[in-house]
């Protein structure tokens, strides 16, 4: 495992294709879950886009739900982006250390084919073995090397066209833990065979939080399409609190939930009052 001060970035570009896709659809896509793993968007020029994350297992990881992840008329045979994953250098708070990682990512990335993952060899040599590495030459590029990171069997896509879904390969469940009116704890599991709870203070409601900031059909939890997302429908929103990332709000509108954190009904809490609801993402096997 790669020391924690080793930051990451992610050098992405959308590839012009005979494809029809939407960039900024994309890139909006890819925006929540970058933030979802904790990153963060340095810069967007054009069709190259960069972000940091806090350690190079983790940024390959994101690369691998960006490359799989679903998009309107998206096909197995042309894909339209490459990633490449870059060591931060230490300092990397200074704009020329940035530039160094950049002018390197972009060097790795020139040398990808479409659909592919790259990184650089130092970062390459950090991984952790559930991350396959191949080193060889990209299809057609006699005489070029690169270090490509082979997806997970999670990612992969299954024998048919459609994008097989983390839920699908992994069992990806949404635990949910809140505390009733006599203060007792209660859980409940969002999934693909559980795929609503809904929250609110309603009596009526899975999750019943009873509090004025509260609507009384607040919202829900929905698994839909191996993803989960939070939507609101309520009058003062819903606050999310990520373990990692920045705190966000969703109000009359749905956002993907991150992979752990609490969220509030109407109001800011803390983590441990008692109508903040816990969240977790977990995964069995099946």
């Amino acid at each position: 495992m790669p020391p924690n001060d080793l930051k990451s970035l992610l050098l992405i570009e959308l590839l012009e294709t005979e494809q029809t896709y939407s960039a900024a659809t994309m890139l909006a896509n890819f925006e929540w879950i970058i933030d979802a793993q904790g990153g963060k968007l340095v810069n967007a020029v054009g069709k190259k886009i960069v972000c940091s994350l806090n350690d190079p297992n983790l940024a390959a990881e994101t690369a691998c739900q960006l490359i799989s992840s679903d998009y309107p008329g998206k096909t197995t045979d042309q894909p339209v982006i490459r990633i490449c994953v870059c060591l931060l250098p230490t300092g990397a708070d200074s704009k020329e250390a940035q530039s160094q990682a950049i002018a390197a990512a972009v060097r790795e990335l020139a040398k990808a084919n479409p659909g592919q993952i790259v990184a650089t060899q130092d970062t390459a040599e950090l991984l952790s073995a559930q991350f396959e590495i191949k080193y060889g030459s990209p299809t057609g590029k006699t005489g070029v090397r690169v270090f490509e990171i082979l997806l997970p069997a999670r990612f992969r896509q299954n024998e048919t066209t459609r994008l097989a879904s983390v839920a699908d390969r992994t069992g990806k469940k949404l635990r949910l833990r809140w505390r009733l009116k006599d203060q007792t704890n209660k859980e409940m599991v969002l999934y693909s065979g559980h795929t609503t709870i809904a929250f609110g203070r309603d009596e009526n409601n899975d999750i019943v939080i009873d509090s004025g900031m509260a609507s009384r059909r607040h919202g829900q939890v929905e698994y839909r399409n191996g993803s989960l997302y939070l939507i609101d429908n309520s009058t003062n929103g819903t606050f999310v609190f990520p373990e990692v990332g920045a705190k966000f709000k969703v109000h009359k509108g749905e956002k993907l939930v991150p992979p752990r954190g609490y969220f509030c009904l109407g109001e800011e809490l803390d983590a441990d009052h008692s109508h903040s609801v816990q969240f977790v993402t977990v995964f069995s096997a099946g």
